[in-house]
């Protein structure tokens, strides 16, 4: 921030109309006014180097500036410093400029603050920002919010846009002053109608919201275009939301959803929100959209596409084949992620434990859920028996498992119906073998969700299932209570 509060300081222009009655004063004058920078370094030399204040200024910001001339900053801070030493205002600020930022001489806060009060008392507006800038952050003066706010309003008060923005946002914050966000919006406004494109964000912001004013949505929008000039990400979301809503202007979803990928692919953080909006009201093309804007960037933000796998895989429920190949793709991803340890930054050791924990296995059971709606047993059975190992206390875990091999056992039984002899035989052990396998996992899912209320829905009915199939393979029910004790918890 403070290498962009610098700008101003680092860079000056002035149009020469006084003509001391010196030779060669009016060629100097008349060759600098013409851009011919290196021609006016030569005129305006002898002049410094005898004491001229503004000829030393001149000199100091031509070198600064590399104009007509090698750019030499150690020579700029020494003309500066003639120069100010004089009263020279310009020179002053210049000088503070070239201490705070370290160009030309060591860095010196202290030493920029000096030049810049010396300069801000003498009127400079771009002073007089610079130093309520530095008292507010303690940067080479006591920390001061008061009088930061302070020579802010002075800056202001000249018209100096980012003075303004930045006053703005000590009456928004209370931050010098007591807190006057009404007032704050008018600086705002300022600061905005002459370019300062942050400023336009907040007032936008605070228009949408209420801050200071009553809630306008079509003034955010205005104010919201006018910051998006800037490609400012927080701009372009929020544009995007009252586009996508119809919210101050006519809704656009095509303007909406290209202002959330542009948003996004500045890393515009809200974008998850955008996207689990998009899933919310039925438009889940544009969430996938969207996300593969931020995924392309960010490939492994599991999270994201834990969300983006359960997402899809809801809409596959009503159209397979267009939304399962998508589910498989975040979830898998998701799954790899996970499965590698890939924690992300945001969340600390213990915070990723629980995450995998609780969402590991619900991945791969939605995973199995898929392949088997894909008829796919095979693969849907890996998936099942890896959430057993998670989480071997979940009994719809094994309840699936149980349903998985029982679809098995049906087609080995239905193939004995075709067979004789030996092979009905064989064919026929496999098939029951099968079928103790169901037995045992549904045994284990009844067991587990013994005596819970909140698995009712479970037990109650694939009791009734276990019995009836228990009974067939082994002709009583007896033994069958002695299993399912074994699993209960």
């Amino acid at each position: 921030m403070k290498t962009r509060l610098l700008q101003a300081g680092l860079l000056a222009s002035i149009i020469l109309t006084t003509t001391p009655a010196w030779a060669g004063w009016e060629e100097a004058v008349a060759a600098y006014n013409k851009g011919d920078y290196g021609t006016a370094a030569k005129e305006f030399r002898p002049f410094a180097e005898q004491g001229q204040a503004t000829a030393q200024y001149i000199l100091g910001w031509i070198n600064q500036n590399g104009e007509g001339v090698k750019q030499d900053l150690a020579e700029a801070a020494k003309w500066y410093q003639r120069a100010a030493e004089k009263g020279n205002v310009d020179a002053q600020y210049a000088l503070g400029s070239l201490y705070a930022a370290g160009a030309g001489v060591k860095r010196d806060d202290a030493e920029a603050v000096k030049w810049f009060r010396k300069a801000a008392e003498q009127g400079k507006a771009g002073a007089q920002y610079m130093l309520g800038y530095m008292v507010t952050a303690g940067e080479g003066a006591a920390r001061n919010e008061a009088e930061g706010l302070a020579w802010y309003r002075k800056a202001a008060d000249q018209g100096l846009p980012d003075a303004q923005y930045a006053l703005g946002l000590g009456l928004a914050y209370g931050k010098g002053a007591n807190k006057d966000e009404p007032e704050a919006n008018q600086w705002f406004r300022k600061a905005a109608e002459q370019g300062n494109l942050d400023a336009a964000y907040l007032l936008g912001y605070n228009y949408e919201t209420g801050v200071g004013t009553i809630p306008d949505y079509a003034e955010a929008v205005k104010w919201y275009r006018k910051a998006t000039e800037k490609n400012n990400s927080e701009a372009q979301y929020h544009l995007a939301t009252l586009l996508r809503d119809g919210k101050g202007v006519q809704r656009n979803d095509a303007e909406a959803l290209a202002l959330f990928k542009k948003a996004a692919d500045q890393g515009q953080t809200y974008t998850s929100i955008a996207i689990d909006e998009y899933l919310k009201k039925g438009q889940p093309d544009r969430a996938f959209e969207l996300a593969d804007t931020w995924l392309a960037k960010r490939p492994d933000d599991v999270q994201l596409l834990t969300v983006l796998g359960f997402g899809a895989a809801n809409e596959a429920r009503g159209n397979p084949a267009k939304y399962v190949p998508i589910a498989r793709k975040y979830g898998e991803r998701a799954i790899a992620l996970i499965e590698v340890d890939k924690r992300p930054e945001r969340l600390s050791e213990s915070e990723w434990a629980e995450y995998r924990t609780k969402w590991l296995p619900q991945m791969y059971l939605q995973l199995a859920s898929l392949a088997t709606k894909a008829g796919n047993l095979v693969e849907a059975r890996k998936q099942l028996e890896r959430v057993t190992q998670l989480n071997p206390k979940d009994p719809y875990a094994w309840y699936l498992l149980g349903q998985n091999h029982f679809g098995e056992y049906e087609k080995l039984n239905a193939e004995t119906k075709t067979m004789q002899g030996q092979a009905k035989s064989d064919a026929t052990a496999k098939a029951f073998a099968k079928l103790d396998q169901v037995i045992d996992y549904y045994a284990r899912a009844v067991g587990l969700s013994a005596g819970k209320d909140t698995q009712k829905d479970l037990y109650d009915p694939l009791l009734k299932d276990l019995t009836s199939i228990y009974d067939f393979r082994n002709g009583s029910k007896s033994g069958l209570d002695q299993l399912i004790a074994k699993y209960k918890q």
